[in-house]
């Protein structure tokens, strides 16, 4: 099983839902240390199910997005588990090429966002934008916070809601019934995009809103704590990710966002694994077979796809 060790994760006891005696603890957003420039971090779990599991339940008391971790599980079903099923938990991740040193990167093809924060590399799912409202990709900055925000949506969006026979006010007050959730972070992209929390927490790790990038309340909460006007958030599509860790070389795939997205081919991800090993001069001889399994399956979780020689994972080091 693939395995790192995990700096720390906090956990955090969630709300009371509808009746004053039931209460569901959720872990929060994990936390790593990444002075040590690492690559893949986390570890993937597994559990087994009870009778009343879901597979949407679990990804919220796991932090896990809803698409992450039913792709993980692909032969489970998400709605009926059944009692007894394993379930593969895909906390491990490899870090986005030209992720935000210092900074948020969001990665719309895995549901999932990065916040490099001091020393620290917090990862925390996300909802984004739907089809037909998709989140903009590009490099931008958080320009206002806002506790307990009011939603102005925008005409298009009340013109939608009226074509479904549904009255949607022009001001949608701070409370239950406000998208935005309890704490939200405008980025100064034209059109009003905002990172925020949700009222709908069963959104969160699919395409389900116009635009803006849904988290977790318990995760907003550490975002906006940690998050100073100005900060650079880079949002990027990114479905295919390989990385190094020790002497061994993993690759993670998950479905793109589009079928008729050009970098869907397997070419295409044969292009970027030769391109990395020539780059990184790892002199790895890949496994092409587990290679082609993995585009398959396309379970998002980082798989081994090589290893290195000691030699050459001595030499890597020393020139690092």
């Amino acid at each position: 099983m693939f395995s790192i060790v995990m700096k720390y994760s906090i956990k955090i006891s969630l709300f009371l839902l509808c009746f004053s005696s039931f209460i569901c603890s959720s872990q929060a957003a994990s936390i790593f240390d990444i002075r040590e420039n690492i690559e893949i971090v986390g570890k993937t779990e597994t559990i087994e199910t009870v009778y009343e599991d879901t597979l949407i339940d679990l990804a919220r008391a796991h932090n896990l997005g809803f698409t992450e971790i039913v792709s993980a599980n692909r032969s489970v079903n998400k709605w009926v588990p059944g009692e007894g099923t394993t379930v593969l938990l895909p906390k491990a991740f490899i870090v986005p090429s030209n992720y935000l040193k210092k900074g948020m990167t969001i990665n719309l093809a895995e549901y999932r966002g990065f916040f490099a924060h001091g020393e620290e590399l917090i990862t925390f799912p996300v909802g984004i934008g739907r089809m037909d409202w998709t989140t903009p990709l590009g490099i931008s900055k958080v320009d206002l916070k806002l506790e307990n925000p009011s939603w102005y949506p925008p005409l298009s969006v009340r013109q939608e809601y009226q074509e479904e026979g549904i009255y949607l006010a022009p001001v949608i007050p701070a409370g239950p019934d406000n998208p935005l959730g309890k704490l939200a972070m405008r980025l100064d992209i034209p059109g009003g995009y905002f990172i925020h929390g949700t009222n709908k927490p069963d959104g969160v790790g699919m395409q389900v809103s116009h635009g803006c990038i849904r988290l977790f309340p318990e995760d907003i909460r550490l975002i906006f704590s940690l998050t100073d006007i100005g900060l650079q958030v880079k949002i990027i599509n990114e479905p295919f990710k390989i990385g190094i860790l020790g002497n061994q070389i993993f690759l993670e795939i998950h479905d793109t966002l589009s079928p008729e997205d050009i970098n869907s081919s397997y070419k295409a991800v044969e292009s970027m694994i030769r391109s990395f090993v020539f780059d990184r001069q790892t002199g790895a001889t890949i496994d092409w077979t587990k290679v082609k399994e993995i585009f398959e399956k396309k379970t998002g979780v980082p798989t081994m796809i090589a290893k290195i020689e000691t030699k050459t994972r001595q030499l890597l080091e020393t020139a690092g």
